[in-house]
């Protein structure tokens, strides 16, 4: 099967802003899960966060009918469906070890993979901007991880493969786009996979809700849908390797959930790893732009046209 190669992004400003809008989306995700640890079973809360975020985008998926969720690539979404489920379910285990930051730090050192993979699939020399970004953005999260005795054990195991997993999984977005894959028909897919693989299993050890627990089950899948679909979107107009570096910024949020929600101030080290994060977040779109003036930095051209829905 031929695959199409990536081409220069012609909006990465506005994929970025997507991107970063998306990360608070799933920083949200993250904090919720954390506030439920040891309540539920993970199993669980991957089989409600899949079912919920299903019925957010049932209606788009079938606006036009049944049959435009017909797709010829059904084995590269099953990769991609698979990869992030289990990606989220790694990761909502290593919460359960660890505390919110250490955990989302290695989730989303995704980033740091991504280029390993895309090399791998794609045959594709990553841009030397790029590897720059990724090498600040990943001191930062040796500042933020702070390494400790107890972060070596299975919470940073999870942690760890679910930040590969991420990876592999954000990549076949890439691809996915790259094939002109509605985002309705790539979430329905991601969605439906992910509730029937996680179903038998939350069946089994079903722990039941009570009052506002329901609602912040919900709101954890209705929060993962609105992130997937700016993500999804924001592939459009960007590539896994400009735009992969700012899930980091997911690490600054979660930093701003501990303190202001858990009251878990965020220490020097902290604050040190996320100015090196915002750094490499950022300096391949300004080494690409090149801009003359600062307000150049923002300016992109129009698409020739609007990715489909």
């Amino acid at each position: 099967m031929s695959m199409p190669t990536e081409q220069t992004p012609t909006r990465l400003s506005l994929g970025i802003g997507i991107t970063l809008i998306a990360n608070i989306f799933f920083a949200t995700v993250s904090a919720l899960v954390w506030g439920f640890k040891g309540r539920f079973p993970t199993i669980q809360i991957v089989f409600l966060q899949n079912l919920v975020s299903l019925l957010c985008v049932l209606p788009l998926a079938l606006r036009k009918g049944p049959a435009r969720l017909k797709t010829a690539i059904f084995p590269m979404h099953l990769l991609r469906d698979v990869m992030g489920v289990a990606s989220y379910f790694l990761f909502f285990l290593s919460i359960r070890f660890l505390n919110l930051v250490d955990a989302s730090t290695l989730y989303y050192m995704a980033p740091f993979f991504i280029p390993m993979v895309w090399w791998i699939w794609m045959k594709e020399t990553i841009p030397k901007n790029v590897w720059w970004s990724i090498i600040i953005g990943f001191v930062g999260v040796l500042f933020i991880l702070r390494p400790s005795q107890e972060i070596f054990q299975l919470g940073f195991v999870f942690g760890l493969f679910g930040g590969i997993t991420s990876a592999i999984a954000l990549c076949t977005v890439r691809v996915l786009n790259l094939k002109k894959e509605p985002m309705s028909r790539t979430l329905f897919y991601y969605f439906t996979v992910g509730l029937i693989l996680t179903l038998p299993f939350a069946w089994a050890s079903w722990v039941q809700p009570v009052g506002r627990e329901w609602f912040f089950c919900i709101s954890i899948g209705v929060a993962t849908a609105v992130g997937q679909m700016l993500l999804t979107i924001a592939y459009r107009y960007g590539t896994a390797s400009y735009l992969s570096p700012l899930s980091y910024s997911c690490l600054i949020y979660a930093n701003l959930v501990s303190w202001l929600i858990y009251r878990q101030p965020p220490s020097l080290r902290s604050f040190l790893g996320a100015t090196f994060i915002v750094v490499g977040g950022t300096l391949t779109y300004v080494l690409k732009k090149k801009p003359a003036t600062l307000s150049q930095t923002f300016e992109s051209p129009q698409p020739k046209e609007k990715p489909p829905l």
